[in-house]
């Protein structure tokens, strides 16, 4: 392997020249949830995928103890629905390549190389992508289950990525010049007349982040002569790929970065919901925990489109509506697998989470790539979950536009409206199967008892809170209870916490309970009460920014809460906030009856 890893660079000829609403149109209501009791036992049923992209139905159904699966197989949510498209949403442009300027690490430190693309000779000219014929898709495949002829050939096409480096530094289509794609767009190098473009904690997350890496993976195939090698996935949302992948854990291979934190490493189980410390628990209960947000996120809370995708992107706002999966997931995997911050890295500097936990360093870890293929899965998972789990509709999401270099380092322009089906853009997912899509938690940490809320304080005494340092509890009242399944279907009810502020250069967690009091333990997740959990990753504007205060809405749906937990009833409720990483304040707490 280490000999593929030194192979002789690509050289290419590419084309460029160096440098540094209205509520009417989104979708109506969804019943989200997956009603029915749910007994001891799960169901995994499997889709094969053939060469041809052929799908047979139901190869193999197991029933399986759901302690066993954790020990056999494995030996949040700002969210954005029902939130009125501001009048200054508009389709999202391209960036102005022109625009580019430095990116910024935190208030001080500036990235220390430019994260600009090159510029094309004209812009103006740049095309628009229209998908090359294929004859056969690209399947991607789980990264726990890659035989080592898979991984030879993947380190090679990674080693060439990365001798282009070294020969063309400003070629496009070379290794750091593919991570700042991920900088530029994400650190706040690019502006559109004036305003920051930024891709994270929006509905342009998805998207963006789906056609990087399709440009990404043929690029890779290209430098491989294989038009159908495919990214594998970290398949963390079972149980088997709880494990950073072995092959990204070798020294001496191009797969390796030596920038990440000592918790990947002898086979540690990740955390699902990290936020940079160590959850003090067993790894059974970890793997509890993560399959337990997996169903919170794609199921529970995320009943509706821009409650998984997120909210609708206006050009330079400060204010952050990242959808489900966005929060968790994908933020805590990519803290967990970063270097501990104020930590020492090799070359002498004091650590930012560096790689895979900044959004400027992200890219340069192979396993970024791998991570967010993971994530790319979630999308087609959620759909196949059913209900109203549908692709946005709204004409300013589907016309927003991307540039990228394809693997002949041509300019393109890309839309949102292009990147909907996966297999029209030539490739699809080896298939695994999701235990958590049946993990909803079924123990109540209260034991069935309710909690008085007329013994703790009303949500008008605690709020305004300035600042979430200690475990809090306050009732607040229902704007109907005992709706009938009808009016569930018609509307979500919708616990929101508004104006949540904290540094955006920091980690930041805090966890939501129903029925529970302030000494609940928020190490063990798989609780009834349960409700879901903010974290964000740490990310910062142009240089010359000051006010370094995210603003942040969390909304989380709780009718299927309310049912299990024996509360439908009640006209007012007990919430408990538990902190677990940051200096978080939060302007208010409300409960509304929404929309999809």
């Amino acid at each position: 392997m280490a000999s593929l890893c030194n192979s002789s660079s690509t050289t290419l000829k590419t084309p460029f020249t160096s440098s540094s609403t209205s509520l009417s149109s989104t979708p109506k209501p969804s019943q989200l949830f997956l009603h029915g009791k749910r007994n001891k036992t799960f169901k995994v049923s499997c889709k094969v995928t053939n060469n041809n992209g052929d799908q047979n139905q139901n190869v193999e159904t197991n029933s399986v103890d759901r302690r066993n699966v954790l020990l056999g197989l494995g030996g949040l949510y700002g969210v954005a629905n029902a939130i009125p498209l501001a009048a200054s949403a508009t389709p999202s442009p391209p960036p102005d390549l022109s625009s580019c300027s430095k990116a910024k690490i935190n208030e001080t430190t500036e990235v220390p190389y430019s994260c600009c693309a090159p510029t094309p000779k004209d812009m103006k000219k740049v095309p628009y992508y229209k998908f090359p014929s294929m004859t056969k898709l690209r399947i991607r495949p789980p990264a726990h289950a890659l035989d080592e002829a898979y991984i030879a050939k993947y380190n090679l096409a990674i080693s060439r990525m990365k001798d282009l480096d070294k020969t063309q530094p400003t070629n496009p289509i070379g290794f750091k010049q593919q991570a700042n794609i991920h900088c530029a767009y994400c650190n706040g190098a690019y502006a559109i007349d004036g305003k920051v473009l930024q891709v994270h904690n929006s509905w342009l997350f998805f998207p963006f982040h789906r056609w990087y890496l399709y440009f990404y993976e043929r690029i890779l195939g290209s430098l491989i002569n294989d038009p159908t090698f495919a990214l594998p996935y970290w398949n963390w949302d079972h149980p088997k790929g709880m494990r950073f992948p072995p092959m990204f854990d070798i020294p001496g291979t191009a797969l390796y970065d030596e920038r990440r934190g000592e918790q990947i490493h002898n086979g540690t189980i990740i955390d699902l919901g990290s936020f940079g410390d160590q959850v003090q628990t067993t790894q059974l209960q970890l793997m509890t925990n993560n399959l337990t947000l997996m169903y919170r996120q794609l199921v529970t809370n995320a009943p509706c489109p821009l409650m998984f995708f997120g909210g609708p992107y206006t050009l330079g706002s400060d204010v952050e509506s990242p959808g489900t999966v966005e929060v968790i997931p994908h933020s805590p995997v990519h803290i967990w697998a970063g270097t501990r911050r104020g930590s020492i890295l090799p070359d002498g500097k004091t650590s930012n989470g560096e790689d895979m936990g900044h959004f400027y360093s992200a890219g340069l870890d192979p396993v970024f790539y791998c991570h967010h293929s993971n994530v790319d899965r979630m999308w087609k998972e959620w759909k196949a979950i059913g209900g109203k789990r549908t692709d946005i509709q709204n004409k300013d999401w589907l016309n927003s536009e991307f540039f990228f270099y394809d693997e002949s380092g041509n300019p393109f322009k890309v839309k949102v409206r292009d990147c909907l089906d996966t297999k029209k853009m030539g490739y699809d997912y080896e298939p695994m199967p999701t235990p958590w899509r049946n993990f909803k938690p079924k123990t109540k940490a209260s034991a069935g008892k309710k909690v008085n809320t007329s013994s703790i304080p009303p949500v008008s005494q605690v709020f305004p809170l300035a600042k979430l340092d200690k475990a809090i509890s306050f009732s607040i009242n229902r704007p109907a209870s005992s709706r009938t399944q009808q009016e569930k279907n018609a509307q979500e009810e919708m616990l929101t916490f508004n104006e949540i502020k904290y540094d955006n250069r920091d980690y930041i967690r805090f966890d939501v309970f129903l029925n529970v009091d302030n000494n609940v333990n928020a190490n063990e997740l798989d609780k009834a009460e349960f409700a879901g959990s903010y974290t964000s990753l740490p990310h910062v504007h142009r240089v010359g920014d000051t006010n370094h205060t995210a603003t942040a809405t969390l909304r989380l749906a709780i009718t299927e809460l309310l049912e299990d937990i024996g509360l439908e009833d009640d006209e007012t409720i007990a919430v408990t906030l538990v902190p677990k990483k940051g200096d978080i304040s939060i302007g208010g707490v409300e409960i509304k009856l929404a929309d999809c």
